[in-house]
């Protein structure tokens, strides 16, 4: 899968990127903030953008999240601050951070499953739910 990670600390970033690079997956940029994040997603478009709630210059996890469903990009949060299941319009589900690689690695598992419609999807990994 092409990722975009949305992640305001960049040393949580880099070790996301690592993990999912280890997988065969393209960690195709990491944004900060809500304006890095859209231009990224436009000009690379991504299957999946991890998503944090609180980012860079005071923007939005939330505003990211719908602006990315808006152009047809996935999205699953992957914060310490889970919005609740009404988000389910514009997000796939929430991974609960702190996260182990194993957790990132099962969830991304779980989105590219949810997206291909896979009649057998992967267990959900602790520390996740599902908004669908």
């Amino acid at each position: 899968m092409k990722i975009l990670i949305v992640e305001d600390e960049a040393l949580v970033a880099m070790n996301m990127q690592d993990v999912l690079e280890s997988q065969g997956h393209e960690v195709i940029k990491i944004a900060d903030n809500e304006e890095s994040a859209i231009l990224a997603a436009i000009h690379c478009k991504p299957d999946l953008a991890l998503v944090d709630m609180r980012l860079s210059g005071g923007s939005c996890g939330l505003v990211v999240a719908r602006q990315m469903h808006d152009i047809g990009i996935a999205v699953l949060f992957a914060t310490g601050n889970c919005p609740g299941p009404d988000h389910g319009e514009i997000a796939l589900g929430c991974l609960h951070k702190p996260l182990s690689d194993n957790q990132l690695i099962a969830g991304v598992l779980v989105a590219n499953a949810l997206q291909n419609r896979s009649a057998n999807p992967p267990p959900i990994p602790a520390g996740m739910h599902l908004y669908r």
